[in-house]
């Protein structure tokens, strides 16, 4: 443990604004602040026993610079520090700001990376527009595949040309290996985002409470598959710690919807099985559901008869393919301005109107989803939402599908996240219409203030 008695007077001042504890995002091992482990800076300090010899090493130290860096053994000033389990960089800001984790899932090739693109880059629009919050990136390289995707998407100088976003790995640059002694594990790396009221914002006064740090979890779909969960690979074991997780449902996947949509939609997607357009191989999406429920309860130590108190969020994609099965539900944005403001909030009484009529369509053509989804929450929601807002165009040479940037125009995909922040991020978000919700009047009343 750090030597805190030798500190600089302006060093332990600082130190008391810290968190009591902070959970690492890699390993979700919770530790005491001054239990971290610093990250050597010097050239000649490489070597880590549990990162191998082209890591940095990691010390624990008994000298600090007068701004509260550590010094390494070589002199230098270390500014980055490391979990003392896994050894991986922890964000010096998760030692300030609270974290919240929340968790993608889904089965492969459900669209969870083009939901995940599409939902951060409407975040980084919707909410300094619509709600005074900033959202920024901890860490450009730990988001660099979020940019890369973003700039593919809606930032390509090509309008014209179909792009693709490229398939989630089981391994490869979103995973770290470690050596944990006996055996080497592999650990996912989050997408992280900060959260911050700007000045303008009802409740900037509080800004150190309600100030946030966004981990988000997106595992390959094949992470789910039963048995997938090991001692050496335990990639999805993040779920157990999530405020809010969000299981992503391919309604072009199901056999029982793509022949519900027949003559409604001329989406490749949704063809006929005989077609050399359809789906080579498709999974059951209820066992994967069901297998990250029984991960949640084996690792939360909840009984099997017991629900879970925290939110489930049934993200139904690609709503631009099957829309026409709801076709009375309309696609606008469900804001409602604040009187007397240029802000706005969330419309939670449209948000559960059109809840519960994608739930009732859901239970009619896959009745085990729902079922599942019932007995395991105690708070389950269904969003449909595009991440492209259109069909993806078919290259005739080649049957591969892709989206046109030009033609890029998501809905709803920031809703899910907007409603988990208005649930867990402490009057950051503010919503309306819902009676259940006591603290919206108070956020409203400030905001007037």
């Amino acid at each position: 443990m750090s030597d805190f008695s030798r500190m600089p007077t302006a060093v332990r001042t600082q130190a008391l604004t810290l968190l009591n504890k902070v959970t690492c995002p890699h390993c979700w091992h919770a530790y005491a602040p001054e239990e971290s482990l610093w990250i050597a800076e010097h050239p000649d300090l490489l070597g880590d026993a549990k990162l191998g010899f082209q890591h940095a090493k990691r010390f624990l130290p008994s000298r600090f610079s007068p701004q509260g860096d550590a010094i390494d053994e070589m002199g230098q000033y270390a500014t980055r520090m490391a979990c003392p389990k896994c050894h991986l960089h922890v964000p010096r800001s998760m030692y300030q700001v609270p974290s919240l984790f929340f968790s993608i899932f889904g089965a492969p090739a459900c669209g969870k990376s083009y939901f995940l693109t599409s939902m951060s880059w409407k975040l980084r629009q919707t909410l300094p527009k619509r709600f005074a919050v900033s959202l920024s990136d901890v860490d450009a390289e730990t988001n660099s595949r979020i940019h890369e995707y973003e700039e593919l998407q809606f930032m390509n100088p090509d309008l014209d040309t179909p792009v693709a976003l490229a398939k989630t790995e089981e391994q490869g640059d979103m995973y770290d290996t470690v050596d944990m002694g006996d055996h080497s594990v592999s650990l996912p790396r989050p997408f992280m985002f900060n959260l911050q009221p700007l000045s303008n914002h009802p409740r900037y006064r509080r800004n150190r409470e309600i100030s946030k740090l966004v981990c988000l979890y997106d595992n390959a779909g094949e992470s789910f598959f039963p048995g997938a969960d090991k001692t050496v690979n335990p990639v999805t074991r993040h779920l157990a710690c999530s405020k809010c997780l969000f299981f992503c449902f391919d309604p072009t996947q199901d056999t029982r919807f793509r022949r519900a949509c027949e003559g409604k939609t001329e989406d490749p997607q949704m063809v006929s099985r005989t077609s050399r357009l359809a789906r080579e191989t498709t999974v059951r999406q209820d066992t994967i559901l069901l297998e990250a429920i029984q991960r949640v309860r084996r690792h939360a130590g909840l009984r099997d008869d017991e629900l879970h108190q925290r939110p489930l969020i049934v993200i139904v994609t690609k709503w631009d393919a099957w829309k026409n099965l709801l076709p009375d539900v309309s696609t606008e944005e469900p804001y409602l301005p604040v009187k007397g403001s240029k802000f706005c909030s969330l419309d939670s009484r449209r948000i559960k109107e059109t809840s519960e009529r994608v739930g009732e369509l859901m239970a009619e053509i896959c009745p085990e989803i729902v079922a599942a989804a019932e007995g395991f929450s105690t708070s389950l929601t269904f969003i449909p939402v595009s991440a492209s807002g259109s069909s993806p165009t078919v290259d005739p040479a080649t049957g591969a599908l892709g989206i046109r940037p030009r033609d890029m125009q998501p809905y709803w995909v920031e809703i899910p996240m907007l409603m988990a922040l208005h649930n867990w991020a402490g009057g950051l978000v503010g919503a309306t219409g819902d009676t259940a919700s006591l603290d919206d009047g108070r956020w409203l009343t400030e905001q007037l203030e």
